[in-house]
This record gives structure tokens, sequence and C-alpha cells, in this order.
């Protein structure tokens, strides 16, 4: 390490963005690993924990995946599942259902398998999620439950997620789905329609 790196190592660790340590850690050989990656965990950079887990050799896992635990939104959950090695798939899944929008769960269903509790997830996407939200679940997600996805979008869909879901998502009851867009349909217009 040089000494002007020197010099920058030590305002980074004194003052520097979670940002700023990840970056330094992962680029300068010989950086001092340990005292950034406490500086990121003391400004609470709930981004950079992810990063500096996922890009710093060295860096605590452990630590950074319990701050992301804390203060993370679902998807710094998912994406720590997903990228960092080491990272504990479970507690990080269960943070996700806790706090996680239904997007975060159908992420975290397509690409954390084997490993994710894809019912669980599904169960959530259906108790929070839009009628989009489930037609994106049926379609991406292997081994869904269509006919569960299905039937809440005929319940809470719009004529645009019943005919998506008949016509993309494999397994779909067509004629339920387009006899609903149909009324739906109809029902926005008239909505809409201006009133003499």
């Amino acid at each position: 390490m040089t000494p002007d790196q020197k010099i920058e190592q030590a305002r980074l660790i004194k003052e520097g963005t979670g940002y700023e340590c990840t970056q330094f850690a992962r680029d300068v050989e010989g950086a001092d690993v340990q005292s950034l990656q406490a500086r990121v965990l003391e400004v609470s950079d709930r981004f950079a924990c992810y990063q500096f887990a996922r890009d710093v050799p060295g860096a605590n896992i452990k630590a950074l995946q319990k701050r992301v635990l804390e203060i993370g939104i679902g998807k710094q959950c998912y994406l720590f599942a997903r990228e960092v090695p080491g990272a504990d798939i479970k507690a990080l899944e269960q943070r996700v259902l806790e706090i996680g929008t239904a997007d975060d769960c159908r992420k975290f269903a397509r690409h954390i398998v084997p490993c994710a509790d894809t019912e669980a997830l599904q169960k959530r996407v259906l108790e929070i999620g839009s009628g989009w939200d489930c037609c994106e679940f049926a379609y991406s997600v292997p081994n869904a439950d269509i006919a569960a996805l299905q039937a809440r979008v005929l319940e809470i869909g719009d004529s645009d997620d019943c005919r998506w879901f008949a016509k993309h998502v494999y397994g779909a009851d067509k004629k339920a789905l387009q006899a609903r867009a149909r009324a739906l349909f109809t029902e926005e217009r008239y909505q809409y329609s201006p009133r003499f």
C-alpha cells in the first residue's frame, strides 16, 4: 500500500461511506479489511454491507449478514442469499417473508432454488401481492401452484392480468380467465366513461 493509500484508508476508517470503504477494501491490496468492515457496519449502509460481503475477500459474512437482517429491506436479503457464498439462506428467507415485497418473494423463490421454500413464499405473494404479482410468480417460479395463483388473479386481477395469465402461464384455465377478462373489461370501460 502506498503512503497516499494509507492516508486515504485512515480517512475512510474515520469518516468514509459504506460504498467508499467497500471499494477501497476490494481494490487496494493490503487494505485493513477488518477496520474498513467495522466502518461499514457502523454507518449502517444496508447495501454496502451486502456489497462488502460479496466483493471483499476476508469479509466477516456472519457479521455483515446480521446487519443486513437488522436494517436491510427484502431486496438486500434476497441479493445476499443469492450472491454471497456462505449466507444463511433460511434466515434471509425468513426476513424476506416478514418485510419483503411480493416481488422480493418471487425473486427469492425463482433464484434461490432448491433451497427456497416456494410454498411459503407463494403464500406470502397470495397475501400481499397484486394480480400482476401472481402472474409473474406463476410464470417464473418452478413448482408454483398455478391453480391457487389463478384463483387469486380471478379474484383481484384486472382484465390485463387475466388475459396475460391465460396467454402465458402453462396449465391456466384459459376459458375462465378470458371470460373474467371480458367481464372486467366491460366494467373498466364503463367505470371510466364520462357521466352526463
